[in-house]
């Protein structure tokens, strides 16, 4: 459930920046400027955009892989705690299997 609540927020999160994206490009165009100072005007935006498009993307990978060694980690640790319990239930098995050929 948390899962899906994360991903309608990054959805609509997503679907804002593009509304915020196509609201800039519209109000580029529709300006009151001359076609070369509105060509200027968004290479700029476009150049200062991607920049930090990069960086975010750039930040979002290092997340990514912070979340990935933690995943890893957890599960490491979860089948270690697994394979113990096994062992423990495999020695208490063959302890009560020595108990019963005793008794008997």
């Amino acid at each position: 459930m948390a899962d899906e609540r994360s991903s309608d927020a990054a959805g609509y999160l997503g679907w804002f920046f593009l509304g915020a994206l196509m609201g800039a490009a519209a109000a580029l165009l529709l300006t009151p400027r001359t076609g070369e100072e509105t060509r200027e005007l968004i290479r700029e935006k476009g150049g200062d955009f991607a920049k930090r498009a990069q960086e975010y993307a750039k930040d979002a990978q290092v997340r990514a892989g912070e979340f990935l060694d933690k995943g890893r980690e957890v599960l490491e640790e979860h089948s270690q705690r697994l394979l113990t319990a096994f062992e423990a239930g495999k020695d208490a098995m063959k302890e009560e299997i020595g108990k019963a050929r005793r008794d008997s």
